[in-house]
């Protein structure tokens, strides 16, 4: 397939993330917050992830900027891409809505918050990451480029790997012996592996 019809596709996975988000910012934005880890690092971190997870990838898209670093893949490999993200869609679209008032993008506790053990997070405890771990793959995947791959995963990985255990010492503090007997039963992104 021509390079504009792979970007096209790319572009509309990326818009469709942003539908599936929109209704809970509004709703996050209107509830109460007890705790906040609203840190300078965090919003850096939120930032970097924003640059290599949809600058970049914009960037990508409607400008001929990257393309010298486009790798050629297979049209296969790029369907693979496609498939994988729109799974991830999928997962997304489930975390927000069994997460419903729960959910923040960043690290917070709200008033009445809950400790979500159902839908994906019966088997694992950051079904969210998940997704995004697989969008990595599907942005290097469908893109076909080295700038757009490494960029976003990178900048997802500095987020990931600082943010996960400020995160779960979060939900220990809320949730106490709660949190510790759920982290036993279930695995951090992958169920019955990690």
């Amino acid at each position: 397939m021509q390079e504009i019809i792979w970007k096209i596709i790319f572009m509309i996975l990326l818009f469709t993330g942003g539908l599936i988000r929109k209704p809970h910012m509004k709703k996050y934005k209107k509830t109460e917050k007890t705790k906040s880890k609203k840190t300078s690092r965090e919003k850096f971190l939120c930032f970097l992830a924003a640059i290599g997870m949809m600058l970049v990838p914009i960037i990508y898209v409607l400008t001929p900027w990257l393309n010298s670093f486009n790798m050629n893949l297979p049209d296969w490999a790029r369907w693979t891409g496609i498939i994988g993200y729109g799974f991830g869609l999928i997962l997304f679209w489930w975390v927000h809505k069994t997460l419903g008032k729960n959910w923040s993008p960043i690290l917070e506790i709200r008033k009445n918050h809950k400790l979500v053990t159902q839908g994906p997070y019966k088997y694992i405890r950051h079904p969210m990451y998940t997704q995004m771990w697989i969008g990595v793959v599907g942005y290097w995947l469908i893109s076909s480029n080295w700038i757009v791959g490494i960029v976003a995963f990178l900048t997802w990985s500095i987020l990931y790997f600082i943010r996960l255990p400020e995160e779960e010492k979060l939900m220990i503090e809320e949730f106490g012996q709660e949190y510790k007997d759920y982290m036993k039963k279930t695995k951090r992104i992958v169920p019955g592996i990690c």
